[in-house]
């Protein structure tokens, strides 16, 4: 029989057909499977005649779902080929980069029933993201444990975090629901490497030396499990060592059976608040790196106070901003550096070593800036045709645009007054 007509009844053929009593048993607990993942280019070959034989021999379909992979082309859009000999070797990639290296750079780039145009260098990407996961274990590994008292800081980054990850595997559960792999890949991979490992491991960080409390590790190693669940199906190995190796466990307690996450409780407002936050200390780095600060240098934060400010990260702007003290006022603070986050103003005085002629100089360009891009909005709402055409909501944001840009600009040409006198 030729390839295809033996191969259509293979979802059958697979257990031995109807002929032996235990492989009838397999057939009936996995016939009708969920999906099947194929090239579109085989489907009235292969996928079609599954379905006929299916309706034919067991009287229902046998899977629901058809997913569409695309073809692997090298960088000149080719086919990867033995004739043109554009194909890698995947044991030398998997040598050189690992086997879940490889398999995320692989998915990087591949949107469902997309063609992919490989890359080696999307596998050094894969490499580098399963380092990035490994060496976040081996922190959080090496955190010394004493009973002492949970600081406000690290219950805060504990309860951000926790509403982080829901959201984030709402997303994801949304993405498989919809076969959008590359899209659950790099949902995942900005969880762990942006959310988890750049900001959340940094707020519960204890200083160089000291011990962590066990409350947060014990919180730390929970978020962590969550996260090789969530990551396994895109790095399997390496989540399946760490998972063994972060807890005391069974040898048959692996990943690969633990349960998937269930969403928890998303506190919204919470979520929103950490934008500022994040930019806040953004901010204060920069600062830092302009001026020639070290980082282990403690400053002095003064925030000029209004009405829509949100003091529940404050204690993590003394955290990661390595402040000494952090204050509220109700006036502009003279001579210091500054710098406004949403129509607030928040101030680190000078020192003694301070050029204010340079300073001065600094806010005039951010103030033609501010006023270059104030100009591009206006230009937007005087439009009519831009105004009568566009969406009610893309005018709303044009126009808080302005009125942000309008307010910055003002404040920055105050501070230029008052340093200039």
């Amino acid at each position: 029989m030729d390839t295809w007509f033996s191969s259509w009844i293979w979802p059958i053929s697979v257990f031995n057909g109807f002929n032996d009593e235990n492989d009838s048993k397999d057939l009936d607990y996995y016939y009708p499977t969920n999906d099947i993942v194929t090239a579109p280019e085989i489907m009235f070959f292969w996928v079609a005649r599954m379905i006929i034989s299916g309706f034919e021999f067991k009287g229902e379909i046998p899977f629901k779902n058809v997913y569409y992979t695309g073809i692997v082309r090298d960088k000149l859009g080719r086919k990867m080929s033995k004739s043109l000999g554009n194909s890698p070797d995947p044991i030398e990639l998997m040598k050189k980069f690992g086997a879940d290296g490889v398999r995320v750079g692989m998915l990087l780039s591949s949107p469902a029933g997309n063609d992919l145009l490989f890359d080696s260098g999307l596998c050094e990407q894969g490499r580098n993201f399963t380092n990035k996961i490994w060496n976040a274990f081996r922190l959080v590994n090496s955190w010394e444990v004493k009973d002492i008292t949970q600081p406000e800081s690290s219950a805060l980054a504990t309860c951000w975090f926790s509403s982080k990850f829901n959201a984030t595997l709402k997303e994801l559960n949304t993405s498989y629901d919809k076969f959008r792999m590359s899209e659950a890949l790099m949902t995942s991979y900005k969880l762990i490497w942006d959310d988890f490992c750049s900001w959340y491991l940094e707020m519960i960080k204890p200083a160089y030396g000291q011990p962590i409390d066990a409350k947060t590790k014990l919180e730390a190693i929970s978020f962590f499990e969550n996260i090789l669940k969530v990551i396994h199906p895109f790095t399997p190995f390496i989540a399946e060592e760490i998972w063994h190796l972060i807890g005391d466990r069974e040898q048959e307690d692996c990943i690969i059976n633990a349960k998937w996450p269930t969403i928890g409780d998303i506190d919204d407002p919470l979520l929103l608040s950490f934008n500022l936050f994040e930019n806040v200390i953004i901010d204060i780095r920069t600062l830092r790196k302009d001026n020639n600060i070290a980082n282990k240098v403690k400053l002095e934060m003064i925030i000029k106070e209004n009405k829509s400010i949100d003091k529940v990260y404050d204690s993590l702007i003394i955290k990661l901003g390595n402040l000494s003290k952090l204050e509220y006022s109700s006036a502009k603070i003279k001579n210091a550096f500054s710098f406004i986050i949403a129509s607030n103003e928040y101030f680190v005085p000078f020192n003694s070593d301070v050029d204010i002629d340079k300073e001065l100089d600094k806010i005039k360009k951010e103030i033609d800036a501010k006023k270059g891009f104030l100009n591009g909005v206006l230009k937007k709402l005087n439009n009519p045709r831009f105004v009568d055409n566009a969406p009610e909501k893309v005018v709303e944001l044009e126009n808080k645009k302005r009125e942000d840009a309008e307010n910055q600009i003002k404040v920055l040409e105050e501070k230029l007054t008052s340093m200039a006198k």
